[in-house]
């Protein structure tokens, strides 16, 4: 028990200790040992401590390779400490002032990597997204040997699957509420801007029946034009899926009563 509270108070001497150091050295006006110190608690992943070091020497150094290292370092400190926003401006910094360091191509990927990780849940407005893509893009166009390429493809390849998710939410939502014209219309741009959407089916399906929904529920002058419309999705479900597909046999379902139901209004009128 006496060696276990010795052990304590040696502990908490030491914390205390390193503590009254960094403060030393952090008041210190010696770039010297802020810059080793910095360097020191990098390597021992304090990125948080290591960091405050680096932003006092950013403003002490001139010498431009001194400054490199740094921008560099409180790059990956901020990157290492979640501040993605905070990281791609330092990082998109370094590339641009240090255009001709080694760690170029490593900075200007690892500032396109902190804004892919910085992008919200796909419940949160995405407009950045599409920003991000084209960037990545911009990237393996102008590196595409680089050993980034691939990294960059598979983020690109999520933000898109990302995309994808939220427009599929929006024609759920819009289908579910009953908002059939809605579900229609964001269905139908869903699969032009994501043909090879893993959702294609069921929003085939779903184009098929807001369609008819919203053509059953019309004036008698719009019905007709409405329920033809009805007719031409079944046309594009049959063409796009087979027997097997999970909604066939309920687009055939509706197929047959449209046709009927054209028949009696031609009929009538």
């Amino acid at each position: 028990m006496k060696s276990a509270r010795l052990l304590g108070f040696i502990l908490i001497f030491i914390g205390l200790n390193s503590c009254g150091e960094f403060q030393k050295i952090y008041k210190s006006k010696s770039r010297e040992l802020k810059y080793n110190k910095a360097m020191q608690l990098y390597q021992e992943k304090d990125y948080a401590r290591s960091v405050q070091l680096l932003e006092q020497l950013r403003d002490m150094y001139r010498n431009r390779d001194s400054l490199e290292n740094v921008y560099y370092h409180m790059s990956m400190c901020y990157y290492e400490l979640k501040d993605y926003s905070y990281a791609s401006l330092f990082f998109k910094d370094y590339t641009e002032n240090f255009t001709q360091s080694d760690r170029v191509i490593e900075c200007a990927y690892m500032a396109l990597y902190c804004d892919f990780l910085d992008i919200g849940p796909n419940d949160l407005d995405q407009s950045r997204t599409k920003d991000v893509i084209g960037a990545l893009q911009l990237f393996t166009n102008y590196y595409p040997d680089s050993e980034y390429t691939d990294k960059c493809n598979n983020h690109i390849d999520a933000l898109r699957e990302k995309l994808q998710e939220k427009e599929y939410a929006m024609v759920i939502q819009y289908y579910r509420m009953g908002e059939y014209r809605a579900a229609v219309t964001s269905a139908r741009n869903a699969v032009k801007m994501y043909p090879d959407i893993d959702a294609r089916e069921e929003l085939d399906w779903i184009t098929v029946d807001a369609q008819y929904q919203f053509a059953k529920n019309s004036i008698r002058s719009k019905k007709l034009e409405r329920l033809e419309e009805v007719l031409q999705n079944i046309e594009d479900y049959v063409y796009n899926h087979n027997k097997e597909s999970d909604h066939f046999e309920q687009v055939m379902e509706i197929k047959n009563k449209v046709t009927k139901t054209i028949k009696e209004i031609k009929r009538i009128s």
